[in-house]
C-alpha cells in the first residue's frame, strides 16, 4: 500500500480556494494539486487519498483564542496570525471541525504555517526546498502558481518530514504544536 501525506491551505470561508497537495512518499513525488472548497470535498479527497498525514494550515484549537504556541512562534520572529483575530476566528473554528473528524477515522492532522516553514528552512522557494528534500514536483516545478497551491505543497512537505522525522522542527507550548521545517540551507 502506497503512504501518501497532504497539506492543505485551509481557507476561512468555503468559497475560497483551500491549496491541496498531496506527495506519494515511495514515489517521492507530487502527485497531487488543486483547490477544494467545501468540508466535504476536503475530507473526502483526503480519504480517497488514502492519506494518513495531513499539515493544515489553521490554528488547531477548539475555541480561536490567542494560544501561548502563537507568542512563542511570534517570539521567534514567525509571523502567524492569532487565532481571535477578524477572520481567523473563522478560520480556527473550521480548522477545529476538520481535525476532528479526519482523526476520528485515523488521520494524523497536524497544524503548520507555510511561510514559517520555508522561512525556517531557509530555503529561497518551494521549488528549492522540494528538491532538497528529493521531492519531484513534475509539471508543477515550472509553473506559476497561485499562492494557496504554494502554501499547500509546502504544508505537504511538512508532512513528508514529519513522517521521515529527519527533517521536522516544532514549537511547542502547553495549548499547541507548530510543524515547522529544520534549516537545509546555509
Amino acid at each position: 500500500m502506497k503512504t501518501k501525506v497532504a497539506g492543505l491551505d485551509l481557507a476561512a470561508l468555503e468559497r475560497n480556494c483551500c491549496g491541496y497537495a498531496v506527495i506519494d512518499l515511495e514515489l517521492s513525488r507530487l502527485v497531487g494539486l488543486k483547490c477544494l472548497y467545501e468540508d466535504e470535498e476536503i475530507v473526502a479527497s483526503i480519504l480517497t487519498d488514502n492519506v494518513k498525514v495531513v499539515s493544515v494550515d489553521s490554528p488547531i484549537a477548539r475555541e480561536p483564542r490567542l494560544r501561548a504556541v502563537d507568542r512563542a512562534a511570534m517570539k521567534l520572529g514567525f509571523r502567524v496570525l492569532p487565532p481571535n483575530l477578524g477572520y481567523m476566528s473563522k478560520l480556527t473554528i473550521r480548522g477545529w471541525n476538520l481535525y476532528e473528524r479526519l482523526t476520528s477515522v485515523g488521520v494524523i492532522v497536524i497544524e503548520t504555517h507555510p511561510r514559517s516553514a520555508l522561512k525556517s528552512s531557509k530555503a529561497g522557494s518551494v521549488v528549492d526546498l522540494a528538491r532538497r528534500l528529493g521531492v519531484d514536483l513534475g509539471e508543477y516545478e515550472s509553473r506559476r502558481l497561485r499562492k494557496d497551491l504554494r502554501d499547500a505543497i509546502v504544508a505537504a512537505l511538512v508532512s513528508l518530514c514529519y513522517v521521515r522525522g529527519d527533517c521536522v522542527s516544532q514549537i511547542v507550548a502547553e495549548d499547541g504544536a507548530i510543524y515547522l521545517i529544520k534549516p537545509l540551507f546555509q
